[in-house]
């Protein structure tokens, strides 16, 4: 019924979880509790679904995401955060490392149409824009252009965020030009992903 409430008043974009202990499912920085999705979470998904909400996996164990990909009829995005191929993030590591999201679970999203979104947290992708737009790319390597983008969450990072508004990652753009990115890259990783994935999740309500 609140997820109904919140399509009411033109929410498009929910998140499953976040810091706070829920009913949903297991989150990144606490040890688990639920080991994964849990029965409310399965309903809230699928409600999302049915009613043309993007579900929005950031924070998530990957039990969790494991869950939410197992049922949903959709693409989903992961929203904010970075992709890892080193060793799997727990817990017990400093809150960004454990915010990390593990390589096979992105590819895991990105295998049911979804997009991550690369933050901009310095201490993870680097001091510069330049950094943010190599690390970007090689998201992109590992996921496909289809299945990155910009992240969210820019105002949430304060001095630890390399940017301050979004205007700025016209860098970001620029640096690739540089590089002679191909335009038709440039523009799925740039600007098209996200409304390609939040028109699908909504257009699945007619479906």
């Amino acid at each position: 019924g609140r997820v109904k409430l919140a399509y009411d008043l033109g929410i498009r974009h929910l998140q499953l979880v976040h810091y706070i202990k829920n009913t949903l499912g297991d989150f990144q920085t606490e040890p688990p509790e639920h080991n994964g999705l849990t029965g409310v979470g399965r309903e809230v998904v699928a409600e999302c679904n049915r009613l043309g909400i993007l579900v929005d996996l950031a924070h998530s164990t990957p039990a969790t995401v494991e869950g939410a990909l197992a049922i949903a009829k959709a693409p989903m995005v992961w929203s904010h955060g970075s992709v890892t191929a080193g060793p799997l993030p727990h817990p017990g590591l400093i809150t960004w490392r454990a915010r990390q999201l593990p390589l096979s679970v992105a590819k895991a999203i990105a295998a049911k149409d979804g997009v991550i979104g690369l933050w901009f947290l310095t201490h993870d992708v680097g001091k510069t824009v330049d950094d943010y737009a190599h690390r970007l790319l090689r998201m992109a390597d590992w996921l496909g252009d289809d299945h990155v983008a910009f992240g969210t969450d820019i105002n949430g990072l304060g001095p630890n965020s390399l940017a301050s508004t979004y205007a700025e990652l016209q860098g970001a753009i620029a640096t690739w030009q540089r590089q002679g990115v191909p335009d038709r890259r440039l523009r799925r990783i740039a600007s098209d992903n996200y409304p390609r994935v939040l028109k699908a999740a909504m257009s699945a309500r007619a479906g």
